[in-house]
């Protein structure tokens, strides 16, 4: 899998993850399923910055 079908992967993993937590944001585990959705999406975007700064 190269780097585009990754990217769309995670990408819609953690906004699916950030839909859900935002629709049980009433409930008790609504935030910290937005937030594992937030840290997902914010890894893949770390992880793609060094991917393209470290290995050409």
């Amino acid at each position: 899998m190269n780097m585009l079908h990754l990217n769309i992967f995670w990408l819609t993993f953690g906004c699916g993850l950030l839909l859900i937590g935002f629709s049980g944001r009433k409930y008790r585990w609504g935030p910290g399923v937005m937030l594992v959705g937030i840290i997902g999406v914010l890894g893949m975007i770390g992880y793609n910055i060094y991917q393209l700064l470290y290995h050409p």
